[in-house]
């Protein structure tokens, strides 16, 4: 029931409401009911005692038996039985054979004759004892037709109840939708989107003012967030591009000694990969604030593609990788070049970086009707499982490999670009030996504001068993 929805449990709960109302409904009405036939019934049997009794007074003198012709006639449809105080039978009905009142207690109380259920009442007056035994018939008769009353009653208050419960559900859950609908709009590029306040002031009311609330510190905390690493980013370029450029400087120094040049040569290769990642950094903070701009315009990618693949061959020489490619004459895209050479740089680094020695890397690019296609398909250990979800992740990695360079930007950054050119970048699969990412961009055709690109015809993957994010690895 944990899993139902919200208005399925509220009728739910309705409908348990209305079968325990109809269940103590029923019990009430039926005690009542029998309680007040039973006052009737003693009420009678008091009746009737005192007809015995006054017909009894009129005998000329006691009897030592009493027949039927000496009780009145209201006593004479009904189990009597008459005796002294010494327990000496007088008088004891023909209907109850060789049976006797006596046998059970002296309280009001029933008792079976026959197949009929009695109500025995006692009295005990001028030194006699009469028990009188009046039938309940009448009582169980009443009791049985409430009975399926409420029985026939039930399957249809159970399914108003059902129904209506739903419907009341429906009603006071109406605002909750429009809110749930409010929030799945609100994403990090419009923080400032805030949630409808209904208009009646009740507790969803207050619930809204409170997630607006959050929003608000949310938004506060992700624009000083971003702003912290624009400016920490934009800050670190001039002190790193400086360094860079008097390592150089003293590099080109004939004088320097050999061993001056090799730690000089290791400085100048941390300061390339701390300038990398102040510009990639600088790139995000400016993909979280909105300020990628891209141009993209119609674009042959065949030269981006090929001048990206030279790139590759000579990053993978000293792993003797082979790249194969199946690329057409001519594949023109909507495309911004330069964002799309990065990207097209990433993922070929990325193939590069994750293969073995003498492995391969496979380069197609094809033209489909819902857009342009580049797939960059390497070989090598496949991405974990519990990775996948999270590969796009910023500082996410393909493995825990610490030895292999990078910090694992490069597909965040590669998605972005993509992003703001209308395309995008997915991971397609990564089993066994293979491990395949696409590119996927606009075709020309699709410049208007009017035709958007349509959805992909081939979904991305999902994990079979995704994990938490902690499993990643964080470099800082």
């Amino acid at each position: 029931m944990r899993a139902l929805p919200l208005s399925a449990k509220i009728a739910l709960w309705s409908f348990v409401l209305a079968l325990t109302t109809i269940g103590g409904g029923y019990s009430v009405t039926a005690y009542v009911l029998k309680q007040e036939m039973l006052s009737l019934i003693e009420q009678r049997a008091e009746r009737i005692s005192k007809d015995i009794l006054l017909a009894l007074d009129h005998l000329p003198e006691k009897p030592s038996a009493i027949t039927k012709e000496m009780l009145p006639r209201s006593a004479a449809t009904i189990p009597v039985e008459i005796m002294t105080a010494d327990g000496e039978t007088l008088f004891r009905a023909p209907s109850l054979k060789n049976r006797s009142l006596a046998d059970g207690p002296a309280t009001p109380h029933q008792t079976m004759i026959g197949k009929i259920s009695y109500h025995v009442e006692t009295r005990e007056q001028r030194g006699l004892t009469l028990r009188l035994a009046l039938p309940l018939t009448q009582v169980d008769t009443s009791l049985r037709r409430l009975k399926m009353a409420s029985l026939t009653a039930l399957p249809i208050i159970a399914v108003l109840s059902l129904l209506g419960g739903y419907w009341v559900a429906g009603r006071a859950l109406k605002p909750m939708r429009k809110i749930t609908e409010a929030a799945a709009r609100i994403t990090a590029e419009d923080l400032h989107r805030r949630l409808p306040l209904p208009v009646a002031r009740d507790e969803i009311r207050k619930l809204t003012n409170v997630l607006n609330d959050t929003f608000e510190r949310l938004e506060r905390s992700y624009l000083q967030a971003v702003r912290f690493a624009s400016d920490a980013s934009h800050q670190l370029k001039t002190p790193v591009t400086v360094m860079r450029a008097a390592i150089e400087s003293l590099l080109a120094d004939p004088t320097i000694r050999p061993d001056q040049a090799a730690v000089l040569n290791d400085v100048l290769d941390q300061t390339r990969r701390l300038s990398s990642l102040t510009e990639g950094l600088l790139l995000l903070a400016r993909a979280d604030s909105g300020g990628i701009k891209s141009y993209p315009d119609e674009a042959d990618l065949i030269p981006i593609l090929t001048r990206c693949i030279e790139d590759a061959e000579v990053l993978g020489s000293n792993l003797e990788i082979k790249i194969e490619q199946e690329l057409p004459d001519c594949l023109p895209a909507l495309a911004a070049p330069q964002q799309t050479e990065q990207i097209l740089l990433n993922l070929l680094e990325n193939a590069v970086k994750y293969n073995h020695h003498g492995g391969t890397i496979r380069v197609k690019a094809v033209e489909r009707r819902d857009g342009v296609f580049i797939t960059i398909t390497n070989t090598g250990t496949p991405i974990p499982l519990d990775r996948m979800q999270w590969i796009f992740d910023r500082f996410a990695r393909g493995d825990s490999d610490e030895s292999r360079a990078g910090y694992g930007l490069g597909l965040s950054i590669a998605r972005e670009l993509a992003a703001a050119q209308g395309g995008d970048v997915r991971l397609v699969r990564s089993d066994a030996d293979t491990t395949e990412f696409e590119l996927r961009l606009a075709k020309p055709a699709a410049k208007t504001a009017d035709n958007p690109l349509i959805p992909l015809l081939t979904p991305a993957p999902r994990p079979a068993h995704p994990r938490p994010r902690d499993v990643l690895t964080l470099r800082p």
